[in-house]
């Protein structure tokens, strides 16, 4: 200044005497210290861990067993209580093998009943249930083999009544057919499994046929009746059928629908290549070896119902030739089935008694010749009158 005094320093306004200013500027907070750049900062992207929701309506999983909190104790309780049955089985079985070789449960009575061919005597003296046996160690399969050497059981069952009781309750084999054997007026029951059982009592009187009587005793038995079996069949009570040609007919009857089945009465198998069978019409069928057989059955279907009573033999020993026999008359009946009677034969009787001439063989001739087959077969069955 110009009086040379020096300038006077102002003290800044306080209070209501500092001037208004404008809006207050916000302050920077200047970091305390220097932070790293991020990841993100210097170019490199770390993956952030995401929770996946599951869909709406979505039931979410859970966790394994072996990471959820007490699976170990639960695991712990299974081994325990897999271990305490397992020793209550042990403790238990035991105790079964201990009474069974005590005299607590020893078999004082032996029950049966009777069969139609088997006495309950004879049951008791078969089973032959070892003294001192039990309810509880008693072999049933030693009885049963002991049983079963009668031909007659089929199958037994065991029923034990403690203390001291064990009922056999034996099931009879079902007669399967009756066969006329070729040595002597005799005949055999032959059971279910093709076996043996045993003879018939079948009396034969001087003007008796063993055939119609075998068969008038079939059929009240219902079952089937096997005629002209070979003379080297020797049966054995009890034993399987070793025959070729009587499994041949087995075959056939195992095969055939009920449709043909329920129209035979017999068969007649005098060897395995002249199996042959008469139906209930009377009409004779030869059936040959048992090959083809549901192609058989299907062709003597088709000539039964195309020439329903007419008919009185049909050869299918060869299912893509078969021949037959038909009755050129209206006046034709129905066979018996028992000897097999054949219809042509009635018809010619009746046709001669009439003064008539027509002639039933020729007209068999004529159909077996358009068909392919030759005579042998018709000449061998016995049929052309």
């Amino acid at each position: 200044m110009a009086d040379g005094r020096k300038p006077t320093k102002r003290s800044a306004p306080t209070g209501a005497s500092r001037p208004a200013a404008g809006p207050a500027r916000p302050r920077r907070s200047r970091p305390s210290a220097r932070v790293a750049p991020s990841p993100k900062a210097a170019g490199t992207s770390r993956p952030k861990a995401k929770l996946s929701t599951p869909p709406a309506g979505e039931v979410p999983q859970r966790k394994s067993g072996a990471n959820r909190p007490g699976s170990d104790v639960v695991v712990r309780r299974g081994i325990v209580a897999g271990i305490v049955v397992a020793a209550l089985l042990l403790v238990a079985l035991v105790g079964y093998l201990v009474l069974s070789y005590t005299p607590a449960f020893t078999i004082a009575k032996v029950e049966t009943t009777a069969t139609k061919h088997i006495s309950r005597a004879s049951i008791a003296k078969l089973a032959k249930v070892p003294k001192g046996s039990t309810l509880l160690n008693l072999d049933e399969d030693k009885v049963t083999r002991n049983l079963k050497k009668n031909p007659w059981v089929g199958s037994v069952t065991y029923e034990r009544r403690y203390p001291d009781t064990v009922r056999i309750v034996v099931r009879e084999r079902k007669v399967s057919a009756l066969v006329v054997m070729s040595a002597g007026d005799v005949v055999w029951y032959l059971g279910e499994g093709n076996v043996w059982i045993e003879p018939a009592s079948i009396k034969v009187g001087e003007s008796d046929s063993i055939d119609d009587l075998a068969l008038a005793a079939a059929q009240k038995a219902g079952v089937m009746l096997i005629t002209d079996v070979p003379a080297s069949i020797t049966p054995v009570a009890g034993s399987t059928v070793s025959s070729e040609v009587l499994n041949g007919v087995a075959s056939y009857r195992e095969q055939f629908g009920e449709k043909i089945s329920s129209k035979i009465v017999s068969f007649s198998a005098s060897s395995v290549d002249s199996i042959g069978c008469t139906l209930k019409s009377g009409v004779q069928v030869s059936l040959g070896s048992p090959t083809n057989i549901s192609s058989k059955e299907a062709v003597l279907t088709q000539i039964l119902e195309k020439y329903q009573g007419k008919l009185t033999y049909v050869n299918v020993r060869v299912p893509t030739r078969p021949a037959y026999r038909l009755v050129d008359s209206d006046d034709v009946e129905q066979g018996t089935g028992v000897t097999g009677t054949d219809a042509a034969q009635t018809a010619q009787d009746k046709s001669a008694s009439n003064g008539s001439s027509s002639d039933a063989s020729s007209s068999d001739a004529s159909s077996s010749a358009a068909s392919g087959d030759g005579d042998s077969d018709s000449n061998a069955s016995g049929q052309d009158g």
